[in-house]
């Protein structure tokens, strides 16, 4: 039995919000895409897109799964604004990662405790059990990490690797991206392009593992972590059973769900901003397209990772990515938002650029030392995209 039957499907509508036609246009071609890739695999997407969005929006409970750890109940909880696949309430919606450094290196404790410090247990639901929210024991590590907007995920699931590699090269300014390699169950290599370190090669394995480290609902493609005690296996407060609370059709559905959001358009025309962004350097790390097939996927990124500094490193290593390595952060959609970087720490767009550092360490000197015309025009700029 699916998930959705046995919620019932009973999550709060979303309706999509289009600020103009453009917006709508490249919905259609962002689901266009998507149907593409499902129908090759025999899928409806139609109906894989509404269940996902049922299963996106609903709040599950501790019979479905729920735990017994997580960060929240809902998908959508920490994906609402503008609308539902956007960023956290007032732009923040933050987990934390965790951790442990060794004398031998970065220890992520997997096996022994999550990946994250849950802020709920389902004891909160009125559930008896004694599994404790918070930072678990060993840990000496944590950094916080704020739920990004999902926009335009299907057309970044679509970009090709060969096309993200291609983008490893010496760009000059000492700035050289390299793709963070990621093997994923079945074995393969692939590219990541998901997640704040880009340690996801694909959308299907990015649901799969926030199904598990936000609510704590196991599948096929993330199953349960070794236990870290004896607890014995089953009942809602053991660490999990082997079987898997969220099917392959469950993440899938959400996949099509989210594959099917509009990718973010840009506003209107800034051209002179346009060229002061490509005159400092940025467009070296936030590349302005990638494509995907027939399609310039305008991004503005490498999806890439790159050094960006003492300031931003939080000693978190996620496969090839050591604690100053982030993937180069899609700049669409950056109109809508009002908290920037990994942590959402910074409020305005110029705190984000002075905590630039390592690669991006002489564009940020450019953009300090322009006048204040071209300064302001570059700003305007990105708040277009």
């Amino acid at each position: 039995m699916s998930l959705d039957e046995r919620s019932g499907g009973t999550g709060p509508s979303w309706r999509p919000s289009a600020k103009s036609a453009l917006a709508v246009f490249c919905l259609l071609l962002a689901f266009a895409a998507w149907v593409l890739i499902v129908v090759q695999q025999g899928c409806d997407p139609a109906s894989d897109a509404a269940r996902g969005r049922e299963l996106f929006t609903a709040e599950f409970t501790p019979e479905q799964g729920l735990g017994p750890l997580f960060n929240d109940q809902s998908c959508a909880g920490c994906h609402l604004e503008p609308t539902v696949g956007g960023v956290g309430q007032d732009g923040l919606a933050t987990v934390l990662r965790v951790g442990q450094l060794t004398p031998a290196g970065f220890n992520p404790m997997v096996g022994r405790e999550r990946l994250e410090a849950p802020k709920h247990a389902i004891s909160e639901l009125g559930v008896a059990c004694d599994r404790e929210p918070g930072i678990p024991a060993g840990v000496n590590v944590t950094s916080v990490r704020n739920a990004p907007p999902l926009f335009g995920s299907g057309l970044i699931d679509a970009i090709p690797d060969a096309v993200i590699r291609a983008g490893a090269v010496a760009q000059g300014d000492g700035v050289r991206g390299r793709p963070n390699v990621v093997r994923g169950p079945d074995g393969r290599e692939r590219i990541g392009r998901f997640g704040w370190k880009a340690d996801a090669p694909t959308l299907e394995l990015f649901v799969a593992e926030a199904f598990r480290s936000e609510l704590g609902l196991t599948s096929p493609l993330a199953p349960a972590l070794a236990p870290s005690s004896t607890r014995a296996a089953g009942g809602p407060c053991s660490e999990k059973s082997p079987a898997s609370e969220v099917d392959r059709d469950d993440v899938t559905a959400v996949v099509a769900f989210l594959a099917a959001l509009p990718a973010p358009a840009p506003q209107r025309s800034a051209p002179a901003g346009a060229r002061v962004f490509q005159q400092t350097g940025c467009a070296a790390c936030h590349v302005p397209t990638l494509r995907a097939g027939t399609r310039e996927v305008e991004l503005y990124s490498d999806l890439l990772l790159h050094d960006m500094g003492r300031a931003l490193d939080d000693r978190v290593v996620q496969e090839a990515a050591a604690g100053p390595d982030w993937r180069t952060t899609p700049l669409w959609g950056l109109a809508d938002r009002t908290r920037y970087l990994h942590d959402g720490r910074a409020r305005t767009l110029e705190a984000a650029i002075r905590d630039h550092g390592g690669e991006a360490r002489r564009a940020r000197q450019r953009f300090r030392s322009l006048p204040g015309e071209q300064r302001r025009s570059l700003l305007a700029f990105l708040r277009t995209l």
